[in-house]
């Protein structure tokens, strides 16, 4: 069977790479080889880019810009353009305990479920998993990008649940026929590398592709426990979202290194139910996990475009079950919106 999606973000890569249909072949000793060089380079980089670049010119790393549910509807107006220019921002409480300990659960069981599918061979691996910067060693390594399918029900009320809390939110920017792109998860466990910079989507149109346009794409991260310091918060760098932006980070190593290091960056500091939303573009890392406990987020990516532009989902979002894939939009699980 051929493997619906190959790769969300590929390592040591720039640009986030994705396709869709891409028969996948067992990696013989010397390609293993060349990818775990590129991994441990790439790990390397992100221990760089957190020792000398992110923050060190700009005064730390901030934490990113929160508002609370009551604070969304207040701001309806505002938030079109506030995620335009700024491009992330975190919002509280979008889903209660117990539908976010009712997921997390489901989750930690379904990570094995998958592990198991794929080891026997019953599923391929892009069935199941994303690619992901630093991962780690093996083929899960640390951290796991687990595709969830939107018909379970304990994904499905979480779904529900968080598109009915940022109501607002989701008019001002995707609106109620906004197409569903990714219903998914990362899975952190103790160990998990930190990510080098990087951005899930790039910009369209762009020297490469000068046809192609695709509206913004925003992703949802949505903390299913307190995401405690040494757990691997995100960091992001708002306002690098532009064509502008990537152009200036899509230049040689050392251009990109004073990019970087003169651009402000904010982190999530999530609490149990709060949510760190961000268009696609931007660039944005995790933290290592340190702790001795696993970081778990639920997420979702929507725009009012239903259809990426380029083939075989090539650089776009791609972490969705095929079940799942061009199938489902906001109002499927908030009528009301």
């Amino acid at each position: 069977m051929a493997a619906f999606r190959v790769a969300r973000v590929v390592v040591g890569l720039s640009l986030a790479v994705a396709t869709r249909g891409a028969a996948v072949r067992p990696a013989g000793p010397l390609q293993r080889a060349m990818e775990a060089m590129a991994a441990a380079n790439a790990e390397a980089l992100a221990v760089r880019e957190e020792r000398e670049l992110i923050g060190v010119r700009t005064g730390g790393v901030g934490a990113l810009v929160r508002t609370s549910l009551d604070g969304l509807a207040r701001t309806e107006g505002e938030l079109g353009g506030y995620m335009a220019r700024q491009g992330c921002i975190g919002v509280s409480r979008v889903l209660s305990q117990p539908t976010a300990d009712t997921l997390l659960a489901y989750i930690n069981a379904e990570v094995e479920t998958a592990k198991a599918d794929v080891d026997r061979g019953d599923v391929p691996f892009g069935a199941r998993f994303g690619g992901v910067n630093c991962r780690g060693p093996g083929t899960y390594g640390f951290r796991q990008d687990l595709f969830l399918p939107a018909s379970a029900p304990p994904v499905r009320a979480a779904l529900g649940e968080a598109f009915r809390a940022l109501a607002p939110l989701l008019r001002a920017t995707v609106g109620p026929d906004g197409a569903i792109h990714e219903v998914s998860s990362l899975v952190a466990d103790p160990g998990a590398p930190r990510q080098c910079v990087h951005a899930d989507t790039i910009v369209l149109p762009c020297a490469q592709f000068p046809t192609a346009k695709m509206a913004p794409l925003f992703t949802f991260f949505v903390a299913l426990q307190d995401v405690e310091e040494g757990m691997g918060h995100t960091v992001f760098l708002p306002r690098t979202h532009t064509a502008d932006a990537h152009a200036l980070w899509n230049v040689p190593q050392k251009q990109k290194e004073a990019f970087i290091s003169l651009h402000a960056a904010v982190q999530s500091n999530l609490r149990l139910g709060d949510a760190a939303v961000f268009d696609s573009r931007l660039l944005h890392c995790g933290r290592a996990n340190t702790s001795a406990k696993r970081r778990v987020l639920f997420y979702f990516t929507l725009s009012s475009q239903p259809d990426w532009p380029l083939p075989d989902g090539l650089h776009g979002s791609n972490s969705i079950r095929e079940e799942d894939w061009r199938r489902w939009r906001v109002r499927d699980f908030c009528p009301d919106l």
